[in-house]
């Protein structure tokens, strides 16, 4: 078979044990007239001895590391298909080189189909264990995130192998021709800052630093939920290029968005001596970049902050602009500063294994932008749902790029919400409310903003300020995401309106609303009675 321009590029097959790579890779390599290079085979050369033995009589740090270096190795090849280990990407650094090599595929395959092809094997250390199919499950479930990060996912259930090696070749064949990743830059003269998407964007992390001085310390925060997916591995990745770095994970939910966890970071980041140009890094969703940035804000009044949002909420809107804060029992994120990071790194992969109802309600953060300023992305809500919800990664890419242009704009204009960036706030001053009588506990945020939107909308449609048409529209948006759109019985609207009084948005004695006038454009009002607001309600949510 004859070959175009990518003949250079090496082909990189990654995924569990058992999922066909060697075989695959074999049999692609036939068909294209290439060199095979498996990175287990090298690391048997190099070390004289087999995988089993290497665990058995060094453990497997130790045959981590020589796999890093098989992988430089197979990475340094041009116009190879390479087989690598099923944890070969548990290391950033290996994911880069074989990324920067050519394009990454993952053979995907699930428990039932790995434990069949591997039953009876003697040679796989992991898995010598009295129930293999439970440990298959528990390993593939923590790498997931990792083989996601692979330019091209193929999945091998019941499909042969010449097959395979057709989908594979066809897969790197579309991906040729793909695109860097996009990179936005927030213009704030000394304090500009890019917004990097795409996928396995990860990887550049410590490369990215390079404000920071190799071996200073860097602490890396994350939730609990997300210490093992992602904070050990970035640490792994940044002491690996030279920095001091340690991980501190916080409690997961909203409710621990508080002083006392600040007060716990500001105890770990002076037990680790960090100082005034030690990066703090975020890794999570809009709760760990809001808690992490606010104690980068304050910390010897201010160190290096970096955002690396997992969620798509994060992505859209909670780690650009610089607003960090833990909240208060009067309200939301009443303690808090304005405070820029210096880099923002939206890994797109991230988002294949977001828990699907947190996906959902980052939907409603993409439609805030649509109503205040962009009517095509509306329209690609409207048309392309389905997409949306399949998680389509170039889909997603433009969503989340087109969301950020818009936040990046408005946040250069107007850095500290004293005017336009107040518009932003669309279906928030709502959601707030809801959040608030509901103690946090009934909706995510995104999902009370989604009821917030119904609200506002209601709202400016009362006062004649926008059609029905497009409350419709709008309504009709949230509910093919899936999205919430009626209070629980038992809340009662007047509790929401009252709750609004707390809100920061509150200026002069009155609250003030984003409301729309049309797709693509809102106003800024503050000229409503309570009951106004009482009614709104009740129309939108019951």
């Amino acid at each position: 078979m004859s070959e175009t321009r990518s003949d250079s590029r090496n082909i990189v097959l990654v995924g569990f044990m058992g999922s066909g790579k060697s075989s695959v890779g074999a049999e692609l390599a036939r068909r294209l007239g290439r060199e095979l290079i498996d990175t287990d085979e090298i690391i048997e050369r190099s070390s004289g001895a087999t995988i089993p033995e290497l665990f058995a009589q060094r453990g497997e740090t130790a045959f981590r590391d020589l796999e890093s270096e098989a992988v430089r190795e197979a990475a340094a090849r041009r116009g190879v298909v390479i087989s690598t280990g099923g944890g070969a990407i548990l290391r950033l650094e290996n994911l880069r080189a074989l990324r920067e090599s050519g394009t990454v595929v993952y053979l995907r395959a699930t428990p039932e189909s790995i434990h069949d092809r591997v039953r009876g094997e003697t040679h796989r250390p992991l898995l010598q264990v009295a129930d293999p199919t439970a440990r298959i499950r528990e390993l593939l479930q923590a790498r997931e995130p990792y083989y996601a990060q692979a330019d091209a996912i193929v999945d091998t259930d019941g499909k042969s192998i010449e097959a395979l090696a057709a989908e594979v070749a066809s897969a790197t064949d579309s991906r040729a021709t793909a695109q860097p990743p996009t990179e936005i830059v927030v213009r704030l003269g000394s304090r500009s800052y890019p917004i990097v998407i795409g996928r396995g964007v990860l990887a550049e992390l410590a490369s990215r630093l390079s404000f920071a001085r190799r071996g200073s310390r860097v602490a890396v925060v994350t939730s609990e939920r997300l210490a093992d997916r992602y904070g050990a591995r970035i640490v792994r990745h940044l002491e690996d290029a030279g920095f001091a770095a340690w991980l501190a994970s916080i409690p997961d939910g909203e409710e621990h968005k508080n002083l006392s966890t600040a007060s716990r970071l500001y105890d770990l980041c002076a037990e680790r001596r960090m100082e005034r140009q030690s990066p703090i890094v975020a890794v999570g969703g809009g709760t760990v970049g809001d808690i992490a940035g606010f104690v980068a804000a304050t910390y010897m009044r201010g160190v290096p902050f970096v955002q690396v949002p997992t969620s798509l909420i994060a992505q859209v809107d909670a780690s650009v602009g610089g607003k960090v804060a833990v909240d208060h029992p009067k309200g939301k994120n009443l303690i808090g500063a304005f405070y820029q990071p210096r880099l923002v790194l939206a890994d797109i992969a991230a988002l294949a294994t977001l828990p699907d109802r947190e996906f959902r309600a980052g939907i409603a953060e993409v439609l805030r932008y649509a109503v205040i300023a962009s009517p095509s992305l509306f329209e690609t809500l409207e048309r392309r749902m389905p997409e949306v919800l399949a998680r389509d990664e170039r889909l997603l890419t433009e969503i989340v790029a087109a969301s950020c242009a818009i936040k990046a704009r408005i946040v250069e204009e107007d850095e500290d919400e004293s005017g336009v960036r107040a518009t932003l706030n669309y279906g928030h001053t709502f959601g707030h409310a809801i959040e608030a009588v509901t103690g946090y506990r009934d909706f995510l945020h995104g999902e009370a903003v989604a009821l917030g939107e119904l609200c506002a909308a209601e709202l400016s449609r009362a006062r004649g300020l926008v059609d029905g048409s497009f409350c419709d529209r709008q309504r009709a948006i949230l509910t093919s995401a899936g999205l919430p759109t009626a209070l629980p019985a038992h809340i009662d609207p007047r509790d929401v309106a009252g709750a609004m009084w707390h809100d920061k948005k509150v200026d002069g004695g009155r609250i003030r609303f984003i409301l729309p006038t049309r797709i693509g454009n809102v106003v800024i009002r503050d000229d409503f009675a309570e009951d106004e607001i009482v009614r709104s309600i009740e129309a939108a949510l019951r």
